[in-house]
């Protein structure tokens, strides 16, 4: 029976899976104890390539029993959570009094969510869902709310094309937040008006008696307006946003400050937030307070005690007197302006950027930091890329002798550079993405001892949490400068 599993995915339905689990699991144990069994046994010595045949026979029944959880068991899971979370959120809206909160946009979701559930939690209960924003992980959310609940924040993510349109049909937001459109995802989506066209699946599925909080400064996310019968609350630096903010600016160590006016208001906000792009986050954070009944006043006075997002932004300063900016989640090529600004306006003794891997783009690697260079060298005082591809940056440097453009192989081979290289007052900012280039074991580092320092991790997890950062690994292929 097991011998057909292959061929047609059909017949395993026929089979247990219990069972396959369980003859996979005794294949394991007999072939770690059968030599050690049958050594006892005097004058006898079994053969290695038997006990390989039963190696080779556990790990078939192994793959065995993770295709049939990940091709069978988890989609009628995953289906199940998500019709009980359905009829679950339609009892939600017969009976209860929450409303629901989605939030999606190319970039600035997780932190706009995050903000909005920190000033609505000052109103009352708040359930939120952020970072994990697929449509399994909304179901989750919505079968953790009660009644008691006032809000549900829920950051909602659209990876997939078609995923949006499933994602707001479940949650049936009351509210519709739309931050920026971006070439996220751009091997999706390939162009903006695809990604607009699903983000904007979001304002769609909102009622009439609803609010839909967009950005006006952004064409694409505006246009959505057209989308929807329910109310539209704007934000923005222009003059036409409804919630419009002024006299923006952020000098490190000084952060984010602005005005934000709405309805003949004018109030002066600082945050602890680094870059002049918050300023974004900040003003959909507060129209979405408004919309839910919040005074301005009120979700201001939040705002300010809002500390930025691990991974996004946000400072870290070791013992020795350097100062890391860690904005290493991801690293659309779109998104590196807006950081290097930050370090355009700051003040430090020495500014360096390192840049990890660059995603979401057609460019090849060489002018994807041919790109960065251009950007950032009149900018910073050291550009420092890392990465398998990271010298094709050399070969994209204005002047061959310009010695402010370095490369590596290795992060373990940067992070004993900047070991020596580094000095009190300097201003690091780490851009990179983390599942790809685990930047943060660079601050890491300096505050512990790291054992693990491998390359192509790809762990969705942030290093700090990681059972294996104290792991001893250490690269033996040495990559020379050049």
């Amino acid at each position: 029976m097991y011998g057909a599993l292959f061929q047609d995915r059909r017949q395993v339905l026929c089979g247990n899976a219990e069972d396959i689990a369980v003859l996979g699991r005794a294949t394991e144990w007999l072939s770690a104890n059968i030599e050690r069994w049958l050594s006892h046994k005097s004058g006898f010595k079994i053969s290695e390539s038997y006990i390989m045949k039963l190696r080779f026979v556990n790990r078939f029944f192994k793959l065995v029993e993770r295709c049939f959880k990940n091709h069978f068991i988890k989609p009628i899971k995953h289906r199940l959570k998500y019709e009980l979370a359905k009829k679950y959120r339609y009892i939600l809206r017969v009976f209860g009094k929450v409303c629901f909160i989605g939030v999606t946009g190319s970039c600035g979701k997780t932190t706009t969510t995050e903000l909005i559930a920190a000033i609505l939690a000052k109103e009352g209960q708040v359930r939120k869902g952020s970072h994990e924003n697929t449509t399994i992980y909304i179901a989750k959310t919505i079968l953790t709310v009660s009644p008691r609940h006032r809000f549900c924040v829920n950051e909602v993510s659209a990876d997939i094309p078609g995923e949006m349109g499933k994602s707001a049909k479940l949650l049936k937001p009351q509210i519709g937040v739309v931050t920026h459109v971006g070439q996220d995802h751009y091997s999706k989506y390939r162009n903006l008006e695809s990604t607009a066209a699903e983000k904007g699946k979001l304002v769609e599925a909102l009622p009439v008696n609803g609010v839909a909080v967009l950005n006006a400064d952004d064409p694409y996310v505006y246009d959505m307006r057209k989308r929807t019968r329910a109310k539209v609350v704007t934000y923005g630096l222009s003059a036409d946003a409804i919630v419009r903010g002024e006299c923006v600016s952020c000098a490190w160590p000084r952060p984010m400050s602005l005005d934000v006016c709405y309805a003949e208001k004018r109030l002066h906000v600082q945050t602890k937030l680094l870059g002049e792009h918050w300023a974004y986050a900040v003003l959909a954070s507060l129209s979405t307070a408004i919309a839910a009944g919040v005074s301005l006043e009120r979700a201001v006075q939040t705002v300010k005690t809002f500390e930025p997002m691990p991974y996004r932004m946000s400072p870290n300063e070791t013992p020795d007197g350097v100062t890391f900016i860690s904005d290493n989640w991801k690293s659309p090529l779109w998104t590196i302006p807006a950081s290097l600004d930050f370090m355009r306006t700051a003040k430090a003794e020495r500014k360096v950027v390192v840049i990890g891997s660059i995603s979401d783009t057609p460019k090849s690697f060489y002018h994807r930091y041919k790109t960065v260079i251009r950007q950032a060298l009149d900018i910073v005082d050291k550009i420092i890329f890392v990465g398998e591809h990271a010298y094709s940056a050399l070969r994209a440097r204005p002047n061959p002798e310009d010695e402010r453009i370095m490369a590596f192989g290795t992060l373990y081979q940067l992070n004993s550079f900047l070991n020596d290289y580094l000095k009190a007052g300097d201003l690091i900012l780490l851009k990179g993405t983390e599942n790809v280039d685990h930047l943060q074991r660079i601050i890491l580092s300096r505050t512990s001892d790291i054992d693990c320092w491998r390359e192509h991790c790809e762990k969705k997890r942030f290093c700090s949490d990681c059972r294996l950062l104290h792991s001893s690994f250490v690269p033996t292929d040495e990559v020379h400068l050049s």
